[in-house]
């Protein structure tokens, strides 16, 4: 989600930065910052999707699992083998 997203759905639930950053004991720079980067404190990120009901992964896509290189080698071959045979 983009920073504008994550605080119109945090507005809607009546929650702000602030707010978390009091809960957490961490500044309100800290959440922002996670807010605006995506990154940064997990513990953070993962506070922030909670509250918005939504996987940290669809909030903060930099936390979706990565393919493993095995996996990318499987897509690879599958796409490969498929276009010649």
């Amino acid at each position: 989600m983009e920073a504008h997203e994550i605080y119109e759905k945090l507005r809607e639930k009546q929650v702000s930065a602030r707010m978390i950053a009091q809960v957490l004991g961490v500044t309100n720079q800290s959440v922002s910052d996670v807010i605006r980067n995506g990154r940064g404190s997990k513990r953070i990120a993962e506070a922030i999707a909670k509250v918005l009901d939504k996987p940290l992964e669809t909030v903060f896509p930099h936390y979706a699992p990565k393919q493993s290189h095995q996996e990318k080698i499987s897509v690879l071959r599958h796409q490969l083998l498929g276009l010649n045979g």
